[in-house]
C-alpha cells in the first residue's frame, strides 16, 4: 500500500520486442485476443477513449459489459495510461510501462486510486487477482500466439493457437 491508498503492481517479462507488446496493449485486435474482450475500440491519444467490451466472458460465460476508459497518456512504445471503473466515482488509474531488456520487454502495471470504501476494497481485491491473470494472458499471447478466443474471433488468422476457459 502506498501512503495515498492501496495500489496494485504486477511485473512480467515478455520474450518479445517492446513494439509487439505495445501493439497487444494498444490495438483492438491485440486487446481482444488476450484480454477476452470482443469488439474493443481505441482512440489512441490523450483525451481519447478505450472502449472495452466483454461478451460471454468468464467461467460461466455470463459477463456482458462495456467499459469506456478515458485515455490519460500515450508514449509509444513506452507508456500507456487510462482510467476505468464501473461508475465515475469508482474510477482508478491503470498505467503500463514497457522497458526494453535483453531478450524481451519488461511490462510493469500499476493500478491506483481505489475509493476508500467497501466497494473500493472489493474492487482492489478482485483487480489484484485479475491483473495477475491478465499478465499471464498477455505473455502467452505475445510470446506464443495463444488467444483467449477461437482464432476466427480474435485475429481472423488460421493456425493461431487458442486458450479457452473450461
Amino acid at each position: 500500500m502506498s501512503e495515498s491508498g492501496p495500489e496494485i503492481r504486477h511485473t512480467v517479462f515478455i520474450r518479445a520486442p517492446r513494439e509487439k507488446v505495445w501493439t497487444a496493449l494498444t490495438t483492438p485486435q491485440g486487446l481482444d485476443a488476450w484480454w477476452g474482450t470482443r469488439g474493443s475500440e481505441i482512440d489512441l491519444r490523450p483525451g481519447g477513449t478505450l472502449t472495452l467490451r466483454w461478451r460471454g466472458w468468464g467461467a460461466e460465460r455470463d459477463i456482458n459489459a462495456d467499459r469506456d476508459c478515458p485515455i490519460l497518456e500515450v508514449v509509444p512504445p513506452k507508456r500507456f495510461a487510462y482510467q476505468w471503473g464501473e461508475t465515475a466515482d469508482a474510477m482508478t488509474t491503470v498505467e503500463f510501462d514497457l522497458e526494453e531488456r535483453p531478450g524481451g520487454t519488461l511490462l510493469r502495471l500499476r493500478e491506483h486510486g481505489f475509493a476508500p470504501s467497501a466497494k473500493g476494497r472489493q474492487s482492489f481485491e478482485g483487480n489484484s487477482l485479475g491483473w495477475g491473470e491478465a499478465a499471464t494472458l498477455i505473455k502467452f499471447y505475445v510470446e506464443h500466439g495463444v488467444s483467449y478466443w477461437p482464432h476466427t474471433e480474435s485475429t481472423g488468422k488460421k493456425g493461431v493457437r487458442q486458450w479457452q476457459p473450461k
